[in-house]
């Protein structure tokens, strides 16, 4: 081995490993005195020849993590992003092992390798990293205080993650976004968020913390602590049945809310921030425009798969704002009220600021005609997957610019000589209003009252004076002919008749 050493290697070595001692070697060349062939620095002199063993020990068990385990790229950003940014994911990367990072590093990627814990490693502690991926591994546990006072993004989702040591986040103050879904967390009582006090958006999806959350709050300085600063909140899939009086009244400025997928019956009180809300996969039966009352910044809005029949008339009269709006895979809605939007938009579509409207998988069967103009004024409306009723009152859709990807599936459910027909692309004659047999009845019904209303209308009015002028004629006869018939010599004398003495 040769003893010749890179003086910057064996100084960047040096300083790691921090050793006075070697310091001074190096300095001397190798020796503590200045006559190296002497007995007396032969020890010194078999530590320089040893002194390459050591650092080629520490650099081999200490390698960089761009050096060809992972792809690295630096970017120089418009802003504040910049730095390296380390894609590690599926390359079975072992934390445990020494890895070091790039000086200046942006984003490290550790998704989808076979981390089963984290603990106290070089690649944990940065104070450039931004955002670290650790979803798609094994984690169970995390015991170590994370060393990364710059990270805003954390990814932990899809781990079998089920506590975290109260210290994790002790050091991630500017933390903004954390992932916990799709963990094995069953209580929170070891998991707090007092420390992570500019964190806006976190996910807990798919945990089952359902019956925890009825009793702790999350947003409580008492319970769980989430900052009033969170804009985002995410519990899909958490087995929440009720949502308790006051939940959200600690949450001053959340905007988005996500609450799919539980077991929620009734509508609770929203917060009046809201401009997203997902309350799809739940067993609500009845919506009302009261429960959107003061949502008037809500800009998206998602009722998936609930259990409604109908959209009630100004149901969604209040959302002024509104601008997409998805009913889908509502298997027992039929109904779709004219006035759903209100009295307004019909008469003056200006008022109506929705772009984006899908009813798509539900169970209606035509909709009213006054609905054109607002629809009419709709980037995006998807009407695929009904029953519609293709006859005279469902014309007017083929008059909708429905675009390409959202026309093939609006088929006709009704009348069985058109089953399974592209509604949009039949032509007017198969639009037709048949008169049902139960119909005929009172049509003909109908029919001969008006008839009989007339032959009644013409004896009066013709008939009748003509009976009634031949009756005055032969009773001015009759009175005439009686006359004529007693002669002036069997009058009575002095007797004259009472018409002769009207006439006089």
């Amino acid at each position: 081995m040769s003893s010749a050493l890179d003086p910057d290697l064996t100084l960047i070595t040096l300083s790691q490993w921090n050793d006075q001692k070697l310091r001074r070697i190096a300095d001397n060349g190798g020796g503590e005195c200045a006559a190296p062939r002497t007995p007396q620095c032969a020890p010194g002199r078999r530590r320089h020849e040893m002194l390459p063993i050591f650092i080629l020990l520490y650099v081999s068990s200490a390698n960089s993590l761009c050096d060809g385990t992972c792809f690295c790229n630096y970017k120089h950003a418009d802003q504040d992003y910049m730095g390296e940014t380390v894609d590690c994911s599926h390359r079975n990367v072992d934390a445990k092992v020494n890895l070091t990072l790039p000086k200046t590093i942006y984003s490290l990627d550790l998704s989808y390798n076979n981390i089963t814990s984290i603990d106290s490693s070089i690649i944990f502690d940065s104070s450039t990293m931004v955002e670290l991926y650790l979803n798609r591994n094994h984690i169970v546990n995390l015991n170590c205080s994370l060393a990364l006072p710059s990270l805003k993004k954390l990814d932990l989702s899809d781990n079998s993650i089920s506590k975290i040591d109260g210290h994790v986040f002790d050091k991630l103050k500017n933390l903004e976004y954390l992932n916990l879904a799709n963990n094995k967390f069953t209580s929170l009582d070891k998991l707090t968020f007092h420390r992570l006090t500019n964190l806006k958006e976190i996910v807990l999806d798919n945990n089952d913390i359902g019956e925890e959350l009825r009793r702790v709050n999350l947003f409580d300085r008492s319970g769980l602590g989430l900052t009033a600063k969170i804009r985002s909140l995410s519990i899909r899939g958490v087995k929440l049945n009720r949502v308790p009086d006051n939940f959200f009244v600690d949450a001053y400025d959340i905007r988005k809310l996500v609450i799919s997928n539980n077991n929620i019956t009734d509508v609770f009180e929203f917060p009046f921030t809201l401009e997203y809300l997902d309350i799809s996969d739940n067993p609500i039966e009845i919506i009302s425009s009261e429960d959107f009352a003061d949502l008037a910044g809500l800009k998206v809005l998602k009722l998936n798969n609930l259990k409604i029949t109908e959209i009630s008339g100004y149901m969604f009269e209040p959302l002024h704002s509104l601008t997409s709006l998805e009913l889908e895979r509502n298997m027992n809605l039929t109904k779709f009220d004219a006035f759903a939007f209100g009295k307004e938009v019909l008469e003056d579509a200006d008022y109506f600021n929705l772009e984006e409207l899908s009813v798509r998988g539900s169970r209606l069967t035509t909709l009213d005609k006054r609905l054109m103009e607002p629809f009419g004024r709709l980037i995006k409306l998807d009407l695929q997957g009904n029953a519609w009723s293709c006859d005279c009152k469902l014309y007017w859709i083929k008059q909708l610019q429905i675009p390409e990807e959202y026309r093939d599936h609006v088929r006709c459910f009704t009348p069985k000589s058109l089953h399974n027909a592209r509604a949009l692309e039949l032509d007017a004659k198969y639009f037709s209003c048949k008169i049902g047999k139960g119909r005929v009845g009172g049509v003909v019904a109908v029919v001969t009252f008006c008839v009989i209303l007339a032959i009644i209308a013409l004896w009066i009015f013709i008939y009748l004076p003509r009976s009634q002028s031949r009756g005055n004629a032969i009773r001015q006869i009759h009175v005439s002919t009686a006359t004529y018939s007693i002669l002036p010599g069997t009058m009575p004398i002095g007797t004259i008749p009472m018409h002769d003495f009207g006439s006089r």
